[in-house]
């Protein structure tokens, strides 16, 4: 059975028989509005506050345009079904929506290497250096992506294709929950490393209220996401046993908007709420001093150039005498 083939009209396919259910147009159009929403009030965010250590949000934009994209093929598969070939939406569908988290949990990282610079912990190793700790689990995700994507390929092109092989479906299942396995634990080591970032004693940035807001948003998004990897990494797993038998959560929308789209958005939700883009400071992060307001970092840097210039010209009039 394992190496079977299932073979139909694929340009024949309504949208209920790719998905097991008919999607909610309204749930659909929700969803693609509240990601364009995400992404217009981050982009809003970046242009009023100017703060040029929280560039990496843009991140969390691409992210929302994304998911936006996955929903917008969605509904258009709803609208063309029985009209024309659904096959390339629904690749692309599937690819936008399993694959662009992966990108927001970038956004997670380098906050966190924003946050050990701060705390001069990034003086201690240098491991915890923000570009060690940003680029470091950003290529464990991406090695983590790129198995993602060679298995939902796989899945999505032959599942949706006129004749798949029952084999290579559950291999592309596999390959996916590889992928998924990989993240999660990437996941769990960077909330480690989060943790005893913010417990250690060495920590100058702790007992500050943006040190407690960065944190807590981390955490947050961490958790959310974490509820939306979980889901997707029992559902391919659940796809690799039991296909081509029918249900399971693949074919549950219900489930799919509580675990798939819902956690996403609540972890955009959080990014926009507990902004690094307000919390982080606008000075230099190497030379900042926590608890130092922007406006006091204007000041001393005032002074200092001042300082330098009495000091210049203080020696070109030596040198004249």
């Amino acid at each position: 059975m394992s190496n079977s083939t299932l073979e139909y009209d694929v340009d024949s396919l309504t949208v209920e028989q790719y998905f097991g259910y008919f999607p909610s147009l309204a749930l659909a159009g929700t969803a693609t509005g509240l990601y364009y929403a995400a992404a217009l009030i981050v982009t809003a965010q970046l242009i009023y506050k100017r703060n040029r250590n929280a560039w990496f949000m843009l991140l969390v934009v691409l992210t929302a345009l994304a998911e936006a994209g996955g929903y917008v093929a969605m509904i258009w598969m709803v609208k063309n079904s029985g009209q024309a070939s659904l096959f390339s939406a629904y690749v692309a569908m599937q690819c936008l929506i399993v694959l662009s988290p992966n990108v927001l949990q970038a956004a997670s990282y380098t906050t966190v290497g924003k946050i050990s610079t701060i705390a001069k912990m990034h003086t201690k190793s240098k491991f915890l250096k923000p570009k060690a700790i940003s680029w470091g689990f950003v290529g464990l995700d991406l090695f983590a992506l790129i198995v993602q994507a060679v298995g939902i390929s796989i899945w999505a092109t032959q599942k949706s294709s006129g004749d798949p092989v029952v084999s290579t479906v559950k291999l592309g299942s596999w390959i996916t929950v590889a992928g998924l396995g990989l993240q999660l634990v990437s996941f769990c080591l960077f909330t480690l490393l989060a943790v005893w970032i913010q417990r250690h004693k060495d920590n100058k940035f702790r007992g500050y209220k943006a040190h407690k807001w960065l944190f807590l948003g981390v955490y947050g998004a961490i958790f959310f996401i974490t509820i939306r990897n979980v889901f997707r990494f029992v559902e391919f797993t659940q796809s690799a046993v039991k296909y081509p038998d029918p249900g399971g959560l693949t074919e549950n929308q219900t489930l799919f908007y509580a675990l798939e789209t819902l956690p996403i958005l609540l972890a955009f939700a959080v990014f926009i709420v507990l902004s690094p883009i307000f919390l982080l400071p606008t000075t230099p992060l190497h030379d900042y001093i926590p608890g130092e307001t922007d406006e006091d970092a204007m000041e001393k840097a005032e002074k200092e150039f001042l300082s330098a210039t009495e000091t210049e010209e203080f020696e070109t009039v030596e040198l004249a005498a």
